[in-house]
């Protein structure tokens, strides 16, 4: 039988990856910082940039006239910022036609002033002179078109060809079908060299549409990306599912619910899948209008994974009334997520006036530049039709100032970690700290995994900070090679410790 795709393409997002060498404490994850005395959260929202969007919709005629929508990625190789994004050229109505969704590409010198090169790779309106990547196959954009990019460069890959790696998300169509009927759905593997120019890694489709038998999982309904991430070894693609492909750990109906497959090769992927996240206060299908929209959007830090997704609040009147805002997420196993604070909203959708009114989309885009933490989002206008116009925009964060923790009443406060792998040198600690000084210190010190001091490292040995900074060295005079797990035990200190703030710890390179 012949099928109509609609589809998702997700390439493998975030920057091009994390030293094996480097552990990172974020004051919100209470997986590496579970023990806590007189401490609480603090959640941050960044700053919108005034130069926003970065990246605009184009004119008329052009690929991306109508949406240049952020289910993409940023990567930097280099010196050099690359996007990939979705380029929508005109409205069509998902499931019954095409909608004009290609996949498109800019690149910037700083993150913030973007281009878009001719590449002269898909031919559009009669020619090539556009920033269209290619596909190998080609694709029939009246059967299949590509909607959201997540890309990952591996750089050190050994097969040059498979240094860039993508997802092609499909869902499945009759030629005949008006959009009413829910498709099939799965994922295709896609490499490339250079990032522009995509083959497929399995065996060519039959013709010019994707064939069932060839899909690595299918579901009977949707299965649609929200983003991609390596992590220990193995890929993940996560996305959202509905009933019947997914449902509450009770059995009963569910709407969007957070669900992640996973790969040892990135061809071939598994048909089961992992419950990820669900939003809080979430009860079941009957009860969605407070939904987790496509989760998630995934930063890769090493030890730990960061996310966006979408805060999705529904409402009776489907125009006029709904809203989408960014979540957080934070997860150190890659398979389950959760919230820091639930339902906080770190990025707001705009108000009526602005260029992001009403609803924002995550992809992978995030990069920590000098002192800033930048973090790129889309907008879809939840207030209009569904193909209303969207653009690309960025917001910053002073470098890596998600969260912090504080005292939450008068007295010292104090944290203990989870045993750290005595590979991670304790000489190598620096914090992402605030309000120091020398009436608010951190008295740092090491112990081991069962509690007791180790020399050099505690008691009259322990390190007090009294400087703030994003990147403050931490100093043990006496302390030496430490050749097993140890746990950081860090005490709030001083007549005004109301004012620090810690939001991170790092060892390693």
């Amino acid at each position: 039988m012949k099928t109509q795709f609609l589809v998702a393409i997700a390439l493998l997002g975030g920057q091009t990856g994390v030293p094996a060498a480097q552990y990172s404490l974020f004051s919100f994850d209470d997986h590496t910082i579970p023990f806590r005395h007189n401490l609480f959260v603090t959640l941050n929202q960044p700053v919108k940039y005034n130069g926003n969007p970065v990246v605009p919709r184009g004119p008329e005629g052009t690929p991306d006239a109508v949406r240049a929508q952020f289910y993409g990625s940023v990567v930097r190789v280099g010196s050099k910022w690359r996007m990939w994004y979705a380029a929508m050229a005109h409205a069509g109505v998902v499931g019954s036609r095409a909608t004009g969704f290609h996949i498109a590409y800019a690149e910037s010198d700083d993150g913030l002033k973007w281009r878009k090169p001719n590449l002269g790779l898909t031919e559009f309106n009669g020619n090539t002179n556009n920033n269209l990547v290619g596909l190998t196959p080609k694709l029939d954009y009246e059967l299949m078109e590509p909607l959201a990019s997540f890309v990952l460069y591996e750089p050190d890959e050994r097969d040059a060809s498979r240094r860039y790696k993508m997802l092609v998300y499909g869902r499945y169509y009759d030629r005949s079908d008006t959009g009413h009927r829910r498709p099939h759905a799965t994922v295709y593997p896609y490499f490339s060299a250079d990032g522009l120019r995509w083959q497929l890694a399995r065996h060519a489709p039959k013709g010019p549409v994707f064939d069932e038998t060839e899909a690595p999982f299918t579901t009977k309904h949707v299965f649609e990306i929200g983003g991609l991430y390596k992590f220990g070894g193995i890929y993940y693609v996560a996305g959202q599912q509905i009933w019947r492909d997914s449902w509450m750990p009770g059995g009963a109906p569910a709407g969007r619910t957070m669900m992640v497959h996973w790969s040892g090769d990135f061809i071939d992927w598994s048909q089961d899948s992992v419950f990820a996240f669900q939003r809080y206060g979430y009860r079941s299908v009957n009860e969605n209008l407070e939904e987790a929209h496509e989760p998630a959007g995934v930063w890769n830090r090493g030890n730990v994974l960061l996310a966006t997704y979408g805060l999705w609040h529904g409402a009776a009147n489907f125009t006029s009334e709904r809203r989408m805002d960014l979540g957080l997420l934070v997860s150190n196993d890659g398979l389950h997520f959760r919230e820091p604070v639930p339902d906080f909203v770190f990025i707001p959708a705009g108000m009526d006036s602005e260029w992001d009114r009403h609803g924002l989309i995550h992809g992978q885009g995030y990069e920590n530049v000098g002192d800033k933490t930048y973090i790129y989002y889309g907008t879809w206008d939840l207030s209009s039709d569904r193909e209303a116009g969207g653009a690309i925009g960025v917001a910053m964060l002073p470098r890596d100032r998600f969260g912090s923790i504080s005292t939450r009443l008068p007295g010292y406060g104090q944290f203990t970690t989870i045993p750290i792998a005595g590979r991670y040198d304790p000489r190598t600690l620096r914090l992402n700290v605030d309000g120091l000084g020398a009436q608010a210190t951190l008295r740092v010190e090491l112990i081991d995994s069962a509690g007791r001091p180790l020399a050099g490292y505690s008691g009259t040995d322990a390190a007090v900070v009294r400087e703030s900074g994003l990147d403050v060295k931490v100093s043990w005079p006496r302390g030496g090679a430490v050749n097993r797990d140890y746990r950081l035990r860090i005490r709030f200190d001083g007549e005004e410790v109301h004012n620090i703030k810690f939001f991170a710890a790092y060892l390693g390179e």
